[in-house]
């Protein structure tokens, strides 16, 4: 099949999806008129077999293969919702909703799945098998994923692979990369309790510090990526708030420390975890105080199959040629709440570029993100191709 033909006949309105979904942002869990407008646009594409809605804001579609056989099953996700912000990139379609912005490529992920769907389902006659489609919502929250999950979204037919895409700034627009193994890691938050003894602060010997505790403890916390974790095996303990006590002059009785761990192997953060949970109340207990250490099991660490970064890297170089595919060198200590569903089957995630060539690097969920069109195309040529290829129809 000739998928560039099919890519170009509908890049226009792939790009005015984008384009209104961008001035339309909504946040986790709002994603009301986003979800909205997805079925809109799903209800008027011919070949869908299905349309439903797993959640207030969650929507799982379905293309069945026409082609005699049983084939196989895959799913491809993309998320819907953006962050609190003011946009500052100067294009023509800004939010129209002050403090709300599609900082994170999430608009440019909706409108290529739409595309993808129209793709699949056009072509829904050269393969056997079905393709789901995860219009998801919370991405930012780390709960959308799991609404698929519990909607039974992996069974009936049963998902053999599911594939996301992300953008990446770091990259010109149209660069695809990826990495076999870990590719974004695990992230976990944590709270730790310091309980000391308040005292007056001219006399700290008739109390015990929270505040020098919570201090030993956060330097004892960088032993566990340096001495608890090989130098190979990237691990980030992060404290990234802290609070407690309630005068200059008195000694704190408590603190709360909150933070991040992030690993990028499932092995590695269960062993963290424990230490974490071993060490922190020793060291207080040690200094006269305690502690109490509960950690928010987040996002898995996302672990790409090899087989199917291969077939992404074969797919990329035939439909846009050798030079456009990266390996990824390390993984991401970034997380990433795919990694629920990638748990549960082999998975592939997908960065594309969207930096514009020759401009600066304009990073995720920072004010001045921008996410260039001309990657779109191309895009939604792998998206959908890596899909057709994996339900095994032959590309051209």
């Amino acid at each position: 099949m000739d998928l560039w033909k099919s890519v170009r006949e509908i890049e226009e309105d792939v790009v005015a999806y984008r384009r209104h979904i961008h001035e339309n942002p909504e946040l986790s869990l709002k994603e009301f008129d986003t979800a909205d407008f997805v079925e809109s646009v799903l209800k008027k594409i011919e070949g869908i077999d299905s349309i439903r809605r797993i959640s207030p804001t969650g929507i799982l579609a379905e293309v069945r293969g026409r082609k005699q056989g049983e084939g196989r099953c895959i799913a491809l996700r993309g998320d819907m919702d953006a962050l609190p912000g003011d946009e500052m990139a100067d294009v023509p379609f800004k939010s129209k909703r002050p403090g709300v912005v599609h900082s994170c490529g999430h608009d440019v992920h909706t409108a290529l799945l739409l595309g993808a769907v129209r793709i699949l389902a056009r072509h829904r006659g050269e393969f056997a098998g079905t393709v789901k489609f995860f219009f998801q919502p919370a991405e930012e929250v780390l709960g959308g994923a799991i609404q698929f999950l519990g909607a039974g979204a992996l069974e009936n037919p049963k998902v053999d692979a599911a594939v996301g895409i992300h953008v990446f700034s770091d990259h010109d627009a149209g660069i695809i990369s990826s990495r076999k193994g870990p590719m974004l890691a695990g992230a976990d938050g944590l709270t730790i309790e310091v309980k000391g003894c308040q005292s007056h602060a001219a006399h700290p010997h008739t109390g015990r510090d929270a505040v020098v505790i919570a201090g030993q403890v956060i330097g004892a916390l960088q032993t566990i990526s340096s001495r608890f974790v090989a130098p190979t095996d990237p691990v980030v303990v992060t404290i990234g708030q802290i609070n407690g006590g309630i005068a200059r002059n008195i000694i704190a009785g408590s603190v709360t420390l909150e933070g991040t761990i992030r690993t990028v192997k499932p092995e590695t953060r269960d062993r963290v975890h424990r230490e974490l949970e071993k060490m922190v109340p020793a060291l207080a207990e040690a200094m006269g105080g305690s502690a109490v250490v509960e950690i928010q099991r987040g996002t898995p660490p996302l672990i790409c199959d090899d087989g199917l970064v291969d077939r992404l890297q074969a797919v990329t170089e035939k439909l846009l040629g050798k030079d456009r595919y990266v390996s990824l060198p390390d993984p991401s200590m970034g997380g990433e709440d795919f990694a629920f569903i990638m748990e549960k089957v082999p998975g592939l995630f997908i960065r594309l570029g969207v930096k514009r060539p020759g401009g600066p690097v304009t990073p995720g969920h920072s004010v001045d993100f921008f996410a260039d069109e001309s990657a779109i195309a191309p895009g939604l040529a792998v998206f959908a191709g890596t899909a057709l290829d994996f339900l095994g129809v032959p590309l051209e």
